[in-house]
């Protein structure tokens, strides 16, 4: 059984209340300056569980299927996790890479455009285990004082050195309040996913805007697993079947 799968997308946007109050003013002005292709690359090389969802393929590959989906919702919140003001953007054409300095994998990401939404394309390459593809697109944001509010669709492919490939497409949107005095998450995160591999497994999450997560990944017409729980308390993903 796959457990505590979205834990982590909460850990970094806990913070302490009083520390929160007392630099608001100062990252307010810092996080300006948050470059969007960078912010993004530097999330997508956080490959954990690319790295466990090539470990469930053969076996168990709704799990693996799972360990896709946590992936691309936990790289969503960090891209967006800290944003109070604008990012800078990249000129339309610029190739940006970035290396991981706990592992082998790579990511490039190119912006391709700025009017009438911003648009990235990237790619990740982890040696020996997995290359992720995709798009993001910034929908929507606005930047009232302390409050942010974010919509960033993306569309990922992911093709595993094993065989096993897993595409995901999700809606997701942020809010945050740099103001907010106390330990729930700075960063809110809601909105939908769909999954679907090679393998017939086809799957759905909603995150509510309370941070409730529900879904289900089927196999023909029959639920082989369910997601359960919160984003605050950790989410698990519950197997009903063994094959794969």
């Amino acid at each position: 059984m796959l457990n505590v799968i979205l834990r982590r997308a909460l850990a970094a946007a806990v913070v302490a209340g009083g520390a929160a109050v007392a630099t608001a003013g100062a990252r307010y002005v810092g996080s300006k300056r948050i470059n969007a292709a960078e912010r993004l690359g530097q999330a997508l090389l956080d490959t954990a569980r690319l790295e466990e969802a090539a470990r469930y393929a053969e076996s168990e590959s709704e799990a693996a299927l799972a360990s896709c989906a946590a992936y691309l919702i936990n790289v969503a919140h960090q891209a967006a996790s800290g944003i109070s003001g604008p990012p800078t953007v990249d000129a339309i054409g610029y190739e940006r890479r970035i290396t991981s300095d706990r592992s082998d994998a790579t990511a490039t990401v190119i912006t391709t455009a700025h009017e009438p939404e911003a648009r990235w394309q990237f790619d990740v390459t982890l040696p020996g285990v997995a290359r992720v593809s995709g798009s993001r697109r910034l929908v929507s944001s606005r930047f009232t004082g302390p409050k942010v509010h974010m919509r960033t669709p993306d569309t990922v492919s992911i093709r595993f050195d094993n065989g096993y490939f897993a595409s995901i497409e999700s809606d997701l949107e942020f809010s945050g309040n740099l103001l907010a005095a106390s330990l729930k998450p700075r960063t809110q995160i809601h909105g939908s996913a769909s999954l679907s591999d090679n393998r017939s497994n086809v799957g759905r999450i909603r995150i509510e805007p309370s941070g409730e997560v529900t879904g289900t990944v089927t196999r023909g017409t029959e639920i082989i697993g369910r997601f359960e729980g919160s984003l605050e308390e950790g989410v698990t993903f519950r197997q009903y079947l063994a094959a794969s």
